[in-house]
């Protein structure tokens, strides 16, 4: 009995290695003298093919964006801008709190450039300050004000990724 089990186990063992082979197989795409796209296992003869292209066959993965699709509408149209300089504080936590709890991608301006920067935006460098797209900014942390800001721009009340990790700020994202 051990005996059969032992052939059984080897037997579905090889079967396994045999099939998953296949799966890493190339696949050749070539279009022959009349124009027809062939896509095979095995390489055409020089003679027939017109062009051929050398293909690795992927795996059936299903590839999605790290960020949800109303969220990456609304970066799109409204990319958000956080400025925040050394010695701000609780308030620019809580900002950056409110940001990252309800998934925004945002980029963080913070040197001496984006100070003269937002001097010329809003007329002081009064931080925090909220920057979404072409909309007025905010000065100083209100949360009902900016979450309004923010579901005006289309962005999620929530984070909907919440649970499965922590979102990282954007520091490429465009400047107002």
């Amino acid at each position: 009995m051990p005996r059969v089990r032992l052939l059984l186990v080897m037997i579905v063992s090889l079967g396994t290695v045999i099939f998953s082979a296949s799966s890493f197989a190339q696949v050749y795409k070539w279009v022959d003298a009349q124009g027809k796209i062939h896509y095979t296992d095995t390489p055409p003869m020089p003679e027939v093919a017109k062009s051929v292209e050398t293909k690795k066959a992927q795996g059936n993965v299903i590839e999605s964006d790290a960020q949800p699709f109303a969220t990456k509408i609304a970066a799109e149209k409204f990319p958000v801008s956080l400025y925040t300089f050394a010695g701000c504080g609780d308030l620019c936590d809580k900002a950056k709190a409110l940001l990252d709890k309800r998934g925004i991608p945002y980029a963080t301006k913070s040197t001496e450039e984006d100070k003269e920067a937002l001097k010329k935006l809003t007329g002081d460098s009064q931080i925090p300050v909220l920057v979404v797209g072409n909309k007025t900014p905010r000065r100083g942390f209100e949360e009902s004000a900016w979450n309004s800001l923010l579901d005006e721009a289309g962005y999620p009340k929530s984070n909907p990724l919440a649970n499965m990790r922590k979102p990282t700020p954007n520091n490429s994202a465009t400047q107002p």
